[in-house]
Parts: structure tokens; C-alpha cells; sequence
């Protein structure tokens, strides 16, 4: 999207909240104000108009807003804001991200900034930032059985407590690893902060185009986290041990959970999409890892 179809298109915004409360409902209502009054169509979600019970708002299921909005203003936390693009992503729905929740590092944008700046937005001054998201497949023989689209990660975790699982790794067809371990993570850079960073994975710029394989525990002293090329096609295959099919845990996202079996090739590789998120500033990732990680300050 050029600065000059930014400009022309922003016609219909879509609001979609995932808090309530009055601090909610005050600022989703006083964003549809300044949006209306500017002759703007505003579309909500089913839980922002029941945030706002008194002004009748039509409620749409989210992918009606997806499909219809030149942009979406996502009202919560991380975690809402990478629900929305896993459906805004292949739509290619530009996304802005609110800090309503408690962390905020996506969804970095603090209501009262957006409401000074909504003529901003309306006069297509801001930029977007792209960002890789993937695609996991679960294929079983020649079906495949499951499909999905992550901002920051493809997680595969052992169910049982007790027993460790054997993950057998591929890159383009060659062998990286038979990782004994709790699971593996496979991390964009955008998600290189998240559940990436908490198990000793490292921080990658989002600019980057690269996939992260990080073990969770590996039950070894020379396997550690290796950054692959986004191009690369990776798999995965848990190994079966003493006769038994063993199951593991497939989430995305840490919101999207399917179970697999040694039965089941997991393929993972670059969508044919990019998350398109919207920045009102210039701030960098690396002001953002200083603010909210406090990455390299003094104590």
C-alpha cells in the first residue's frame, strides 16, 4: 500500500475491542465520534458494540469487518491484536494496535495519542510496517489435515508431563537435529520477543526475513537456537518410540491448538502474506525493546 492509496482509501475503519469497562467503552465511543464526524464508516465487532450498549451499533462478525475495512484499530493486547492478524493478514488489511492490556509491545499505541492523531490517520500520515507471518501445515499421507497462518510462532510441545519427546528437524530436506527436548519452537522475528525470548531464544529486528528453530529443554549440552532463512521449508516429525504413537501438542499463536501424532509430517514456511501494521511514528524496535524490556538500561 503507497502513501497515495493510503490517502484515498481510508473510507470504512473497523473498531474491534477485547476489553470492557468503562475506560473502554469511553474511548471506543469517543474514536466512533471523531470517526463519524469526519464522514467515516465505522464498523464494529460484536464485543465493541456490546461495550457500548447505548448507541444501538449493528454488530458484524470479524471477518464481515476484514473483508469490508481499509483499516482495523484493534482496541486490547498483544494477544488480540495477533488474533485479528492471522485474519487480516491474508486480506492484507493494514491493522493499528491500541494498548488496552497489560504489556502492550504490539499493540503499542496509547489511546489518547490515537485520538489526537485520528486526522492523521484520516490524511494517510503514518506508515506500515510489514512483518513476515507463517503458514503450518499437519499433513497426514497426502491429506492435509490442518492449516494455519501465525504472526509469531509455531509452538510443538510435549502432553505429558513426564515423558520427553524426540523431534526429528529439517530444513529444505536436510536433516538439522533429532531434538530430545519439551517441544521446539519455531519463531518469526516478531515473535522473537515473546515465548522465543523466555526460552533463552534471541531477539531478531523485524526487518529481518528469517525463521528462528529453538528447542524448549533439549536434553543436550550442543543444540541451541538456529536462525534459518525465511525461504527455507521446514519440517518437523516426532519420532515414535516402543510401538506407540506418541502426541504432542501443535499451538500457533499460543491461541490456535491441534494435536499431532508420529503419525503426521508438520510443515512450516513463509506465508504468502505479510501482517500489515500501522505505526503513527518512527519509533524504532529497538526504543520499543528500551521501554518495555527495559533492554540495556541500568537498574
Amino acid at each position: 500500500m503507497s502513501p497515495s492509496q493510503q490517502l484515498t482509501s481510508l473510507k470504512t475503519v473497523g473498531l474491534i475491542c477485547g476489553q470492557q469497562g468503562t475506560e473502554p467503552r469511553k474511548f471506543a465511543e469517543s474514536l466512533i465520534a471523531k470517526l463519524r464526524q469526519a464522514e467515516v464508516e465505522v464498523l464494529l465487532d460484536a464485543n465493541t458494540a456490546n461495550s457500548c450498549p447505548e448507541g444501538g451499533y449493528e454488530r458484524r462478525p470479524r471477518e464481515e469487518l476484514v473483508a469490508q475495512a481499509d483499516m482495523i484499530i484493534v482496541m486490547g493486547g498483544d494477544g488480540l491484536l495477533l488474533r485479528v492478524a492471522r485474519l487480516a493478514g491474508p486480506a492484507q488489511v493494514p491493522l493499528l494496535g491500541v494498548d488496552l492490556g497489560s504489556f502492550g509491545f504490539l499493540a503499542a499505541v496509547q489511546p489518547v495519542v490515537v485520538l489526537d492523531h485520528v486526522d492523521q490517520l484520516l490524511a494517510g500520515d503514518y506508515h506500515i510496517q510489514q512483518r513476515l507471518m507463517l503458514a503450518v501445515e499437519v499433513r497426514r499421507e497426502d491429506q492435509i489435515t490442518s492449516r494455519f497462518f501465525g504472526l509469531n510462532d509455531v509452538v510443538i510441545s510435549r502432553i505429558y508431563p513426564r515423558r520427553m519427546v524426540r523431534l526429528d528437524t529439517q530444513v529444505d530436506g536436510e536433516c538439522v537435529a533429532v531434538y530430545p527436548a519439551d517441544g521446539l519452537i519455531v519463531a518469526t522475528p516478531t515473535g522473537s520477543t515473546a515465548y522465543n525470548l523466555s526460552a533463552g531464544g534471541p531477539l531478531v529486528d523485524p526487518d529481518l526475513d528469517c525463521f528462528i528453530i529453538n528447542p524448549i529443554c533439549p536434553h543436550t549440552l550442543y543444540l541451541r537456537p538456529l536462525i534459518v532463512d525465511a525461504d527455507s521449508v521446514i519440517t518437523v516429525k516426532v519420532e515414535q518410540r516402543y510401538d506407540e504413537p506418541i502426541t504432542v501438542r501443535l499451538s500457533v499463536d499460543g491461541q490456535e491448538d491441534v494435536e499431532v501424532t508420529s503419525e503426521d509430517l508438520v510443515v512450516i514456511q513463509k506465508a504468502p502474506c505479510k501482517a500489515q501494521l500501522v505505526r503513527l511514528d518512527r519509533s524504532s524496535f529497538f526504543e520499543r525493546l528500551h521501554t518495555k524490556l527495559r533492554w540495556g538500561l541500568e537498574r
